[in-house]
């Protein structure tokens, strides 16, 4: 009902005015409506859904028996349940989360995870996770190799030493600090982010949406066209590299990915946790009557479609992306393309709509 509420909407505009400058509709889009939104029924729901999540790995860690593969089994599945609730939020990396002092990103998900440093820091005992040197040595990426990297037989025995178990306890109490002071924050950093006016590098609307630009070319790139081979560095082709895979080890790579772009999704339709559908960039690319220069027509359809379509191509996979890329090489490939087709449709053209500047970029030059 609102989709149609929307197009009635820019009807009418086009109809009622049409001698309006485009830069006036520019300037008669306001924001406080969509930040309010992504504010209580985003971000602040799926940072509490996060937090209850590594609060259930805690119990699973805490309880776990080495002696009983029911209990691996049952740690290994709240891990994947973490894992995956942590693809909602790795978008929100500005605000408290961007602070020197809590980094998400890097301090949670830096695949991928750098074994020979792991095994260092258990054998040794002396290690400092605030380190940079350790962001790719703990996070979910750290557990993802402990509990998965070979099979539950031999993990029993692994993990029947306590080094290996304090090891996971350090990296899951260094995430739920990072988290937790993240969400305290945003009790006042609420009130900044929703009152923000402008298009400034520090307004609001721009650190939003280079965020939501990073997190959906991090889909693309490192999470699929990087492994496989699509990608370049500075302009210098990469071989293909299953190693370099999130979710490498437990072989939840696909999962992952369309958990990262089920959560973009939601954020631009401005659909929230609870399911209902408030205001999203959709509806700010129909306020404008934005068009497409990749697609003949409506930009915000458009966009709405590509993530159905990028979404369906992933679903096709019955295999994890490694054994993917080695054996059918062709489909991942076409799979890649369709992501690579969103980047201009939010990079050029609605990157242009909301006139912010792009202050992140790549190494490939997309």
């Amino acid at each position: 009902m609102k989709r149609l509420i929307s197009i009635v909407f820019v009807a009418f505009c086009l109809l009622g005015l049409a001698s309006c400058d485009p830069d006036e509709v520019k300037d008669k889009v306001e924001y406080s409506d969509f930040f309010e939104n992504v504010a209580d029924n985003m971000i602040v729901p799926r940072y509490a859904q996060f937090q209850s999540d590594l609060s259930a790995l805690e119990v699973s860690l805490n309880t776990f028996d080495a002696s009983d593969v029911s209990s691996l089994i049952s740690l290994q599945e709240q891990f994947k349940a973490a894992y995956l609730s942590w693809q909602s939020v790795s978008v929100f990396e500005f605000g408290p989360a961007a602070e020197y002092s809590a980094l998400l990103r890097a301090n949670c998900n830096s695949f991928p995870a750098n074994i020979s440093i792991i095994e260092e820091n258990i054998e040794v005992g002396d290690y400092n996770l605030d380190f940079p040197s350790n962001y790719e040595a703990k996070g979910l990426p750290a557990f993802d190799y402990l509990l998965f990297h070979t099979n539950n037989n031999d993990l029993l025995v692994e993990l029947s030493e306590p080094s290996r178990i304090a090891y996971m306890q350090d990296c899951l109490d260094d995430m739920q600090d990072k988290v937790d002071d993240v969400v305290n924050a945003w009790d006042s950093y609420r009130a900044v982010f929703v009152g923000s006016a402008g298009n400034g590098q520090n307004s609001s609307l721009s650190l939003f949406f280079n965020q939501f630009l990073y997190d959906y070319e991090r889909i693309k790139r490192e999470k699929l066209a990087l492994p496989a081979g699509f990608a370049s560095d500075y302009g210098v082709p990469v071989d293909a590299d299953t190693s370099i895979i999130e979710g490498r080890f437990s072989k939840m790579s696909f999962q992952l990915m369309d958990a990262n772009l089920a959560s973009l999704e939601n954020i631009y339709l401005g659909v929230g946790v609870d399911g209902l559908d408030g205001v999203g960039i959709f509806e700010k690319l129909k306020e404008y009557n934005a068009q497409s220069t990749v697609v003949d027509g409506d930009l915000a359809i458009a966009i709405q479609e590509q993530f159905v379509i990028c979404r369906a191509v992933i679903s096709q996979f019955t295999n994890d992306l490694a054994f993917e890329i080695i054996t059918n090489i062709s489909e991942v490939q076409e799979t890649s393309s369709q992501f690579q087709k969103m980047v201009p449709m939010i990079k050029n053209d609605m990157r242009s709509y909301l006139s912010v500047t792009v202050t992140l970029t790549d190494s490939d030059g997309d």
